[in-house]
């Protein structure tokens, strides 16, 4: 080789990164401090006209939220914003706007942060028969929720046959190798606009193989031994008679969802997954009927406030056992996940059902600088929380939705 070619060579070599083939130490990332993501909202909204009317600080908790008040300082309240305000938006509340964002909150998040686990992602629903099952949006095509505790479990810690799992998987693969050549062949004969669609579906059939050779490289770990839940005991002193125990606390759906929750809470326990969408409607069949009487109603008004006080206990089950758990970093669970509950409807005595125009939002955990207190935004969108969660995910966004800026949480 002439020595011009070698001097040249070793000038490009000159202005190269170090790179660990060569010997260098890797450099690892740190790690960021918010690992996981929650979201959990309430097809039906909150009953708005008793949630706190004075902010701050030192705003003075409702009679209803009693469950909460021990986590008073892992989570803040923020309240009369805007979104939604029908059954047909009331299952958006995490997207936003499908025509602008194709991706929900969870899913963007899960695109981050999901290969770090055994499961991407989790989306679930539980209740009644109902037409909004969807909570959860990606490339703007509604992702179907699993509907039972069962099926929940199964997905997330169930130990199946190993040879049946490899089997099934090299027959995905089989399946999507075959589906990856065709396109291949396609590219070059098709127009200019249908290359574009090809595109798009070349796009998703590379991202569904990531997910596969993610599937295959996680099927080597061992799993964790964890027992099906048994039923949750609520602590509620706003519902303390044996009445709305019973109606309130001891319902049988009341339970499925106290049993969901403890999935969640160990799934991100065992870091078998770090992104769940929880999306529920109706603590029972009169819960529909008893938001549209809230106008007309004291005593569905009076009904309606135990309905949210349930939820809270939900709620404050789940951060119970979040505050109480330290991960391998030494910080709690409380501080490493991120708890987004809300609705995108609101319901109020003067303006009735299905509203969105006084949407609150409980945002717990992450340590964020704003939590013990009460922040009304009043007419300011949802999505601006949405937008900011992101950011602390590390994922620089522009908009999300209908968000006009990023806010201090």
């Amino acid at each position: 080789m002439k020595r011009r070619e070698i001097l040249k060579s070793t000038g490009c070599v000159l202005f190269l990164p170090a790179l660990e083939s060569f010997g260098q130490n890797r450099v690892v990332p740190d790690q960021p401090d918010i690992k996981r993501l929650f979201c959990v909202s309430m097809g039906y909204g909150f009953f708005t006209d008793v949630l706190p009317q004075t902010d701050g600080a030192d705003y003075t908790f409702s009679d209803h939220m009693e469950p909460l008040q021990k986590h008073r300082d892992h989570f803040t309240l923020y309240s009369k914003m805007k979104f939604g305000g029908d059954h047909v938006r009331d299952h958006k509340c995490f997207v936003g706007n499908t025509t602008t964002n194709p991706d929900s909150l969870d899913q963007i998040v899960a695109d981050h942060i999901g290969h770090s686990t055994r499961v991407r992602n989790v989306v679930t629903f539980i209740s009644h028969a109902h037409h909004h099952i969807v909570a959860s949006w990606r490339n703007r095509l509604p992702v179907m929720p699993i509907q039972s505790t069962r099926v929940l479990f199964e997905t997330l810690f169930a130990k199946t046959d190993r040879k049946t799992q490899e089997r099934l998987l090299a027959h995905k693969k089989s399946v999507l190798d075959g589906s990856l050549e065709e396109a291949k062949s396609l590219m070059i004969r098709v127009s200019g606009r249908d290359r574009q669609r090809l595109e798009e579906y070349f796009a998703a059939l590379r991202e569904s193989e990531q997910e596969l050779n993610k599937s295959i490289e996680w099927l080597s770990n061992p799993r964790q031994d964890v027992e099906f839940p048994v039923a949750p005991q609520f602590e509620n002193n706003f519902l303390a008679t044996d009445v709305d125990k019973k109606r309130f606390l001891e319902n049988p759906r009341q339970i499925q969802r106290g049993i969901a929750f403890d999935m969640i809470y160990k799934a991100f326990k065992f870091d078998i997954t770090r992104v769940v969408n929880f999306y529920m409607v109706g603590l029972d069949n009169d819960h529909h009927i008893t938001t549209h009487n809230v106008p007309k109603a004291e005593e569905a008004r009076t009904s309606l406030t135990k309905y949210d006080s349930s939820f809270f206990s939900l709620l404050s089950n789940f951060y119970d056992k979040l505050a109480d758990t330290k991960g391998e970093s030494g910080a709690t669970l409380m501080d490493e996940t991120v708890t987004v509950a809300t609705g995108n409807n609101s319901v109020s005595q003067r303006m009735g059902p299905h509203n969105g125009n006084e949407i609150p939002v409980f945002l717990a955990g992450g340590q964020f600088a704003n939590h013990g207190g009460h922040i009304i935004r009043k007419g300011e969108t949802t999505c601006d929380i949405y937008l900011s969660i992101l950011q602390k995910f590390g994922i620089q966004r522009e908009q999300f939705g209908n968000s006009r800026k990023t806010i201090q949480l």
